[in-house]
């Protein structure tokens, strides 16, 4: 008789707690919400009195107020949050430990909310902002120490539960030219596209600042819609640079990057991105081909690689070749290596353009530029040079 009612108490608990998950505490959220306490995710790590996690109809995830790191976060799909993907997201001001002060919301309506925490570190205020919106599927990260404190190796750095999902590397461009390119323009501060899930390195102070990506560079403004939340959502940590004032600064700086071998490529603060996105008009795919630099940069006119994908690599003696294309007519090409231009032509008028040059060897990158006869550019991400 004991057992039996055992039994009962266990079916019934059993039940409870089935009832309980479909009638909310997984369910996305229509908007922004705020609660303290244990977390809903599934095995989540915040489970204190005053953690706080944060419901957005793309994403939820919690903060742990005994260390001011985010902690846990889960992807909404299907109306819910699914399983916890984050162990640990956090700023790391160098070697040590730092202890938290203070931790608040400082703003919270249903289009935004703000977390600020204070920590000690040592013997310097170390403040840091989660900042989310309801429409992007992202936060923003940001951290400073008071008074101008300097952190030597320092940055964000997240800790998955599991690795990063495979996404394919698209290099090769067999016979696709001009279809399944997605061009917008980033209306954040992704100037420059570098993705890592360590972004400390050696820095001269002041704030760092980065971008949590659950499946999108953030709003994008597109000729065509983008459907934010279809397909598979991705987890991707960015890092947000100051953008070095006008283009021109900028491209300067990027290829004196290049040449040291990093992989950061032209983001969309100006001008049109164009994103290699064959997996269909979806934002998770332009987010992934855009910080793999598989796109190029317009003003005006369009460059589609023809054989190696921009952000590709290319074995030396081999082909690189593009298709230029513009409604008001081209006027000439470039072909940059390693910060110089190496080869140009003349166009004269053609609405399309094909051509190609051969990929020579000992060199790091090479770069195609188009203008149409408005005196519009458009500017390829590196080619890498095996």
């Amino acid at each position: 008789m004991r057992f039996y009612q055992t039994g009962l108490t266990l079916l019934a608990a059993l039940v409870l707690s089935a009832c309980a998950s479909k009638n909310g505490s997984d369910l996305a959220s229509a908007g922004l919400d705020v609660t303290r306490g244990p977390t809903f995710i599934k095995d989540g790590n915040a489970t204190g009195k005053q953690d706080i996690t944060v419901r957005s109809p793309y994403f939820a995830f919690a903060i742990s107020a005994d260390t001011g790191a985010l902690v846990d976060l889960a992807i909404a799909s299907n109306g819910r949050y699914g399983p916890d993907l984050v162990r640990s997201l956090d700023f790391v001001p160098g070697e040590g430990q730092h202890v938290p002060t203070k931790i608040d919301v400082v703003e919270q309506t249903g289009e935004r909310v703000v977390i600020e925490l204070e920590r000690q570190w040592q013997g310097q205020t170390l403040k840091s902002r989660y900042e989310v919106n309801r429409d992007n599927a992202g936060i923003r990260l940001s951290s400073s120490l008071a008074n101008g404190g300097q952190a030597n190796f320092s940055g964000y750095r997240l800790e998955r539960n599991q690795g990063p999902l495979e996404q394919p590397d698209y290099n090769d461009m067999p016979n696709m030219v001009q279809a399944h390119w997605t061009a917008a323009s980033l209306q954040n501060e992704l100037g420059i596209l570098y993705e890592s899930d360590d972004l400390r390195k050696n820095r001269k102070g002041g704030d760092v600042s980065a971008w949590l990506s659950a499946g999108s560079l953030d709003v994008l403004s597109t000729d065509k819609p983008l459907y934010a939340g279809q397909g598979q959502a991705r987890l991707a940590l960015l890092e947000l640079a100051p953008v070095t004032p006008g283009f021109d600064a900028q491209l300067k700086e990027l290829r004196q990057r290049w040449s040291r071998g990093e992989k950061v490529y032209l983001g969309g603060n100006s001008g049109k991105l164009y994103a290699y996105t064959p997996n269909g008009r979806l934002s998770t795919d332009y987010a992934s081909a855009a910080v793999k630099g598989h796109s190029f940069l317009s003003f005006g006119p369009q460059v589609y690689p023809v054989t190696t994908n921009f952000g590709g690599t290319a074995r030396p003696f081999s082909e690189s070749q593009v298709e230029f294309r513009s409604e008001v007519g081209l006027a000439k090409a470039e072909v940059w290596l390693d910060g110089k231009q190496v080869a140009g032509w003349k166009i004269n008028g053609a609405k399309w353009f094909r051509t190609g040059v051969p990929v020579p060897p000992n060199h790091t990158w090479m770069q195609w530029v188009v203008e149409d006869r408005n005196g519009k550019r458009a500017y390829s991400n590196p080619i890498w040079i095996e």
